[in-house]
This record gives structure tokens, C-alpha cells and sequence, in this order.
């Protein structure tokens, strides 16, 4: 199961000739990203792993949280 939804659009800014633009999670989560304005592919290995950090804390909080007695 997981906990971030992959299809959740995110802002970018090329870090070249600084467009915005939109990419979804799950884009973000392949191998690099490319300016639909200048053509620049960047690396987003370095957002894939903290995207996976939080999709872990996220699971871990709600393991501890279903074991909580109110």
C-alpha cells in the first residue's frame, strides 16, 4: 500500500532557464526529468529517495498509530 498518491501533480522549476512546469509523482519517481521549454533532462534520483523516505515514515506512523488503544 501506498501512502503518497504517485498521480499528485508537483511544480518544477528548471534549474537551467527556470520554466514551471508540472510533473506528476510518478515521474519524478523515473529516471530524470526533462524541460519542456529548453530541453535540459536533470537527475531526480535525489527526489526519488526522499519521496521513498517519507513513503517509509509515513508507513511506520501508521503502523504505530493502528497499535494505539484510545
Amino acid at each position: 500500500m501506498t501512502v503518497i498518491n504517485d498521480s499528485t501533480n508537483l511544480k518544477i522549476q528548471c534549474p537551467q532557464c527556470k520554466a514551471k512546469f508540472t510533473k506528476t509523482i510518478r515521474e519524478l519517481k523515473g529516471s530524470g526529468v526533462k524541460c519542456p521549454k529548453c530541453g535540459i533532462r536533470f537527475e531526480t534520483s535525489q527526489l526519488k529517495k526522499g519521496l521513498d523516505d517519507v513513503e517509509r515514515s509515513l508507513k511506520d506512523f501508521q503502523q504505530r498509530f493502528k497499535n494505539i488503544k484510545l
